[in-house]
């Protein structure tokens, strides 16, 4: 006689489930990952990795205080250089903003990793810091050693940061580290974009926009992490290359970038991508109705009409959140 008793089903293995939590949009792939490593360390690891630390108040302190020391340095070393910095010769103003960045770098690597959570954001200030302090080095490297000025000096400040600051996102890959090497990565693409065009601006951003676009099809396919910061970045640097384009071809470009952003946050439910999709058509649209279709009234129904548009994608996507987007 069969049982009339109904066996559970088996479980999924954690891996399935986190898979799933991931795809329904519960957790992000980062606190996935956090989550594997806790349940895959030994049982006594994981106890104290779930035991409160004591040192959560004083790491806190710690922020602050390097937050804040950091600010008084700069604002004593402006003021210093805005006395002096005229009488210094170049490789004194070298060696000065040299040893500032191995300073604000090795701060970041002496910060000891017990401070937790605190000590990564205070890492990746003082690395964003030390990328900042590099192109500032190159830029007075470029001008007074060099000789190159304007987009001739981007072609070695762009680069050459992008490389700084490309080793300290591959060590710690938090959404600064990738925002300190987008940066100097735009800049390369600018410069080389007018170095080989005789100056063109249009070229440049063509060259820019070409750029952002590879960074954000990167990230969404999960070679640049944090993804959904990543995305963010490319859309919106692919953006500001086609605004800096010839009217008709920039203004163009610009729309279709925009309705490629929104087109991808209401696919993948995504209201941060949907913000930057917001950012995007008010940069774009105001100037397509300036130029094609001018007059004050075509400004304002464009106005109206996108912003009805965004509001209506905003609602779906809070109402579709959750959802496992379709293959």
């Amino acid at each position: 006689m069969r049982s009339l008793v109904s066996h559970p089903a088996p479980l999924s293995s954690p891996s399935d489930i986190f898979d799933e939590w991931v795809a329904a949009g519960l957790i992000t792939s980062e606190q996935a990952s956090a989550i594997r490593r806790h349940e895959a360390a030994p049982r006594g690891r994981r106890a104290m990795a779930l035991a409160p630390s004591p040192d959560s108040g004083p790491s806190l302190v710690v922020e602050a205080l390097g937050y804040l020391g950091g600010i008084v340095m700069l604002v004593g070393a402006g003021i210093l250089v805005a006395m002096y910095w005229a009488d210094l010769s170049v490789s004194v103003r070298l060696i000065l903003i040299g040893a500032t960045v191995l300073a604000l770098v090795g701060a970041g690597f002496a910060v000891p990793d017990r401070l937790g959570e605190a000590a990564g954001r205070l890492r990746s200030v003082l690395w964003v810091a030390g990328v900042a302090a590099t192109a500032g080095f190159l830029g007075v490297f470029s001008t007074e050693v060099l000789d190159r000025f304007d987009e001739h000096a981007l072609v070695i400040i762009g680069p050459c940061t992008a490389v700084v600051a490309g080793v300290l996102w591959w060590l710690r890959s938090t959404w600064l580290q990738q925002l300190a090497l987008f940066v100097p990565l735009m800049l390369a693409a600018v410069g080389t974009g007018m170095e080989l065009t005789s100056t063109s601006s249009s070229w440049g951003g063509a060259t820019m926009w070409a750029v952002a676009v590879v960074w954000a099809v990167l990230s969404w396919a999960g070679w640049l992490e944090p993804r959904l910061t990543g995305v963010a970045l490319g859309a919106l640097g692919a953006v500001l290359g086609a605004m800096t384009m010839d009217a008709d071809v920039g203004i163009a470009l610009g729309l279709a970038t925009a309705a490629a952003i929104a087109t991808l946050a209401l696919w993948g439910r995504s209201l941060p991508w949907l913000g930057v999709a917001a950012v995007a058509l008010l940069w774009t649209t105001p100037r397509a109705a300036d130029a094609w279709f001018p007059g004050r009234l075509s400004a304002a129904v464009t106005l109206m009409v996108t912003g009805g548009a965004l509001v209506g994608a905003a609602v779906w996507v809070a109402r579709h959140k959750g959802r496992r987007p379709p293959l």
